[in-house]
């Protein structure tokens, strides 16, 4: 019998991360997070357990039907052990930060286990300071960075000494795998209804001339917005390469009071100040490692959250993209910062996330069977050099299972030969900068580190001279007035 769930099937977009991923580029993302004292593995499967209900996909792993006739559904894990998702090691010795790191890295690379639900935390025991690592795991086909940000608040409370979540009405009893023949059944039912519906809304789609000037619009804008990136491709660097299957991160934490107070001295958003602060430090890492920058543009992915108010703690992917240029070769910070603004101004007028949104929901009709085998093809990436998403977070301290979140470190995913991704997030009143490399291809992670810190140091003194300048012409004028 064909069962109807209209959340049970995955996306395109969000089977697209299953389809694409191969051994050395797991298509995973996660974060590192550190938590005042010792938090034990029996009290956080107690604190999952307490708050699995409000977690449905923690429980359900992704199920492919017959011959890829519809991309896979998400359906309960009979075998369902909480065990196999929450795993404890020990740091060795006195390991710090850079040995978190290290050890971080290796515990996040591998593949997750398409067996089971895609998610796993591993406790790092063993730090100096008495406090507790965790790594987390979530496959991107279940969340994006902002549902990933709803599924840390969930998990989490807002006080240190708070109530647990009302428990379910009636205790989780999975429901049993479909058989191979309802799962024909259905991805044949899926797959006539979405063909259906498609052929119905573009035939009525020519007698609605708006509809067609405005579809017509966003192809033109997907070209022309994205010309220049077609047709020059990115120069290549260090970290631009076949990658290895390795992984490491790093951090760099800056003051978002601080951050604030450049963008209003300076101008721009959060955003473009954050980007200003990567591309100077990327020009600074390329430059100490013999790279030539004078008027070299690097570019970067930056994913674009299409998520409603109403959308949010959804899982899956609501995401679009823009191609960002990284101006390493200009020198001047404040300069940098004017022309990462005007970049991303042009970008937002020309509204090239929600042309390329538009676009995706052309490869609705593509046979998920080929997307599946076209997917394990590697395509020279010529466009890019690296990724930069930065992820609003609670400005409050978070706790879990009754212990401060002291730090959160995001880790991002590497592919198509690209081996450096900025995951950037706000928490508490900070704003962290989170590289995750290929050690193969960018084994300083932590000197890249230092050069964004650089960056942020010295774009925040330009900001401390304008701001100084600008009291004193006030002064003047004030005295003049007198």
């Amino acid at each position: 019998m064909a069962r109807k769930d209209p959340n049970r099937r995955l996306t395109t977009l969000d089977a697209s991360f299953l389809y694409c991923e191969k051994p050395k580029e797991p298509l995973h993302i996660g974060a590192c997070t550190i938590y005042e004292g010792h938090i034990s593995r029996e009290a956080l499967m107690h604190t999952f357990l307490e708050r699995l209900h409000m977690l449905p996909r923690y429980r359900q792993k992704a199920v492919f039907p017959p011959f890829g006739l519809a991309h896979p559904t998400w359906e309960d894990d009979p075998d369902f052990d909480l065990r196999n998702h929450v795993e404890e090691l020990t740091l060795p010795a006195l390991a710090d930060d850079r040995v978190l790191s290290e050890v971080g890295g290796r515990v996040f690379a591998p593949l997750l286990d398409r067996n089971r639900p895609l998610w796993k935390t591993v406790l790092l025991q063993g730090r100096p300071d008495g406090n507790t690592a965790l790594i987390w795991k979530v496959h991107h086909a279940v969340v994006d960075g902002i549902s990933g940000v709803d599924l840390i608040m969930v998990l989490h409370d807002l006080k240190l000494a708070a109530e647990p979540p009302a428990p379910p009405p009636t205790p989780w009893q999975p429901q049993p795998l479909p058989d191979p023949l309802t799962l024909l059944q259905d991805a044949m039912q899926d797959w006539l209804t979405g063909t259906v519906q498609w052929w119905t809304n573009e035939s009525l789609r020519l007698l609605r001339p708006a509809e067609m000037t405005e579809r017509v619009r966003q192809m033109t804008t997907v070209m022309t917005s994205s010309m220049s990136a077609l047709l020059w491709p990115a120069p290549r660097v260090s970290f631009n390469g076949p990658l290895s299957g390795e992984r490491q991160f790093a951090w760099a934490e800056f003051s978002f009071t601080e951050v604030r107070a450049i963008r209003a001295v300076l101008g721009g958003t959060v955003n473009d100040v954050v980007l200003a602060v990567i591309a100077g430090g990327l020009g600074r890492y390329l430059r100490a490692h013999g790279h030539r920058t004078e008027e070299v543009e690097l570019r970067t992915m930056c994913p674009v959250s299409m998520r409603r108010e109403d959308e949010h703690g959804a899982l899956g992917n609501l995401i679009s993209m823009i191609f960002v240029p990284l101006y390493v070769g200009i020198t001047d910070p404040v300069e940098r910062l004017t022309a990462e603004r005007a970049a991303m101004e042009r970008l937002k007028s020309q509204d090239q996330a929600g042309a390329l949104y538009a676009l995706t929901s052309l490869f609705n009709q593509v046979p998920p069977a080929w997307q599946a085998v076209s997917g394990q093809f590697t395509v020279p990436n010529l466009l890019l050099n690296t990724v930069a998403t930065n992820i609003p977070g609670p400005q409050i301290p978070l706790y879990l299972a009754g212990h401060k979140l002291l730090a959160l470190y995001p880790l991002g995913l590497l592919a198509a030969n690209i081996g450096l991704f900025n995951a950037i997030v706000s928490y508490n009143q900070k704003l962290i900068i989170s590289p995750t490399v290929d050690p193969q291809l960018m084994p300083d992670v932590w000197f890249y580190t230092d050069c964004l810190k650089a960056s942020f140091a010295e774009l925040r003194a330009a900001a401390e001279r304008a701001a100084a300048t600008a009291r004193l012409h006030s002064s003047v004028q004030e005295q003049v007035a007198a």
